[in-house]
């Protein structure tokens, strides 16, 4: 019997040829080839920079993009909070941008999961970090947009992006860097819109704000994303972020939510409570800058403003709409048999806006948000 021919290194032809049938396996498991090419990932991430960033302003791109880059040189000095990230940013793109999956050959939110669950991310002995919270916060959003509202484990990674966010600001944010603090500040009220959103769909959450907090030191700083670098921190040479602040949008937003959470924080629900805090959602509608105000005839010519002010609009009329409901049970409860007339002339407005808003709204805009804001036009329009 012959003894058997120990065998050489692999034929390379033959390494290359599995790496382009396989996906790369034999990259490192942990490596981002394995979850997308590099082409890929820069199509992605623009993407979520042009058109989700507007609305969810919790990264900055400069700084981010930077990173990305030393990754592509020195992929093996890559950390993993740092490549759950990414995977989270692809999961959230890949669930918003339906329209756009096709620009994302074979990645998928369950690739995106698959790959964190290789980095070991779910054990106890995670640190609680800035950067961890926003993956779970994306993670999170884009299980939600998949799978709908009651999905156990989109609740379990938005939950745990709460607790931590709340973690790191009553622990943490005095000792952050300017800059993670901000983003923090920002990922905060997400969250707290996210909440408040569901608690109207009838999901009462854990609440990251109760009604009456002092929060306005949370309120995030309105400024342009190259004024959150540190002194010691220079602008990047390859500048590509927007030079306009987002946040000023956020925290119209913010202002909304708070607006509708406030109407909900007492123990007997009132015709006279619920019509001032529909006239208090007018107002933070009127104190809008120009560039977030809706008019008809208007285009601000800077798409991530126009999808800030149909997400505020709609949100906004949805708020009304969810009022407009309880006092309309309240009417009933008292045996009203004719609907009172504050009640159809409200209604009468919010639709004639709605109409306004589907009439003339570019179509790229529900692109963008369509995930959240659809939803919102459905219930509004609910008899």
């Amino acid at each position: 019997m012959q003894p058997r021919k120990k065998r050489g290194p692999k034929n390379r032809y033959i390494q290359a040829l599995r790496v382009q049938l396989d996906g790369n396996l034999d990259a490192p498991p942990t490596s981002l080839q394995t979850l997308a090419s590099f082409e890929v990932l820069h199509q992605i991430l623009s993407d979520w920079f042009g058109w989700i960033h507007p609305v969810a302003p919790i990264l900055h791109q400069d700084r981010f993009m930077q990173r990305l880059a030393t990754t592509q040189t020195s992929p093996e000095n890559t950390p993993g909070p740092f490549l759950l990230l990414v995977a989270s940013i692809c999961a959230a793109t890949v669930a918003s941008l339906r329209r756009r999956r096709h620009l994302y050959p074979k990645l998928t939110v369950e690739s995106c999961l698959a790959f964190a669950e290789r980095l070991g991310v779910w054990g106890p002995s995670a640190a609680i970090t800035v950067e961890r919270s926003i993956a779970m916060y994306n993670f999170g959003s884009a299980l939600h947009h998949e799978h709908g509202i009651d999905s156990p484990i989109s609740h379990r990674l938005l939950t745990e992006a709460a607790m931590s966010a709340k973690f790191l600001i009553h622990q943490s944010i005095d000792a952050m860097p300017f800059m993670d603090a901000q983003l923090l500040k920002r990922l905060y009220w997400l969250i707290y819109a996210g909440h408040c959103t569901s608690d109207m769909y009838g999901r009462q959450l854990l609440f990251l704000r109760q009604a009456h907090d002092q929060t306005r030191s949370l309120m995030p700083l309105e400024v342009p994303d190259a004024q959150l670098l540190g002194q010691d921190e220079p602008p990047s040479p390859n500048h590509i972020g927007s030079e306009h602040s987002y946040v000023p949008g956020l925290n119209a937003l913010s202002r909304l939510f708070m607006v509708w959470q406030s109407s909900q924080a007492t123990a007997t629900q009132s015709m006279e409570n619920l019509q001032a805090h529909i006239a208090r959602t007018h107002r933070v509608a009127d104190n809008l800058p120009p560039e977030l105000s809706w008019k008809r005839d208007r285009i601000n010519g800077d798409f991530g403003f126009d999808v800030q002010t149909v997400n505020l609009k709609i949100t906004q009329l949805h708020i009304r709409a969810n009022l407009l409901e309880q006092m309309n049970a309240i009417a009933k409860a008292e045996g009203l048999r004719i609907t009172p007339q504050a009640i159809i002339e409200e209604r009468h407005r919010v639709v004639d806006e709605l109409l306004d808003i589907l009439y003339h709204m570019p179509t790229e805009v529900f692109d963008t948000n369509g995930y959240s804001i659809i939803p919102k036009i459905r219930d509004i329009g609910r008899p």
